[in-house]
This record gives C-alpha cells, structure tokens and sequence, in this order.
C-alpha cells in the first residue's frame, strides 16, 4: 500500500469518528464543555491528517492548498472547543448567532 492509500484510509476513518462526533452534538449548547471535548480531538486528528497528505510529494499544489486550508479550518474548530472543554464558557456561547431582543416588531 502506498503512502497515499495509506492517508487515505487514516483520513476516511478520522472522519468518519468526526462525523461520528458531530452527530452526537447535534442537539447540545454550543458551550456545552462535555460535548467540546467528545469533538475537540476528532478535529485535531482530522486537520493532522490533512497536513500529512498536503505534504506527501505527489500532491499537486492545488490540492496542497485545499489541504492546508482545510487543516487550519479543523485546528481551529479544535482550538474553540479545547477552550469550550475547559470551561471557557464565553468562546462558544452565542455561536455566531445574532441576540434576540423582546417586544417591538
């Protein structure tokens, strides 16, 4: 097996435990430190993974470039819930969403 087919198969299972973890969250506050934590190393894994294929050889640019993108997407999803995980409740709390003021129109 090649070095690719062998990042293949590592990344298709380290995505696959992401998803996995995703899907467990689905319904839980964004802020919810036990859900950060389930999700927080399947997104470390799978940018890992990204760098390693980014950086076999026979990668063409382009592709390196998408990696590398999609590596630093998923480190940062793992920062935010390392943080998330260890009690920084402010980081995930309103999740982009946009406050809801009472009365009026």
């Amino acid at each position: 097996m090649t070095d690719l087919q062998q990042l293949v198969v590592q990344w298709q299972a380290a995505y696959r435990a992401y998803t996995e973890a995703h899907e467990a969250n689905r319904y839980v506050a964004a802020d919810d430190p036990a859900a950060a934590a389930r999700i927080a190393p399947a997104y470390r894994r799978v940018a890992w993974l990204w760098r390693q294929l980014a950086a076999l050889e026979s990668t063409p640019w382009w592709a390196k470039a998408a990696a590398l993108h999609a590596a630093e997407t998923f480190d940062h999803q793992a920062d935010v819930n390392e943080r998330i995980a260890s009690g920084d409740r402010a980081v995930g709390a309103h999740h982009g969403q946009v406050p809801v003021e009472s009365g009026g129109q």
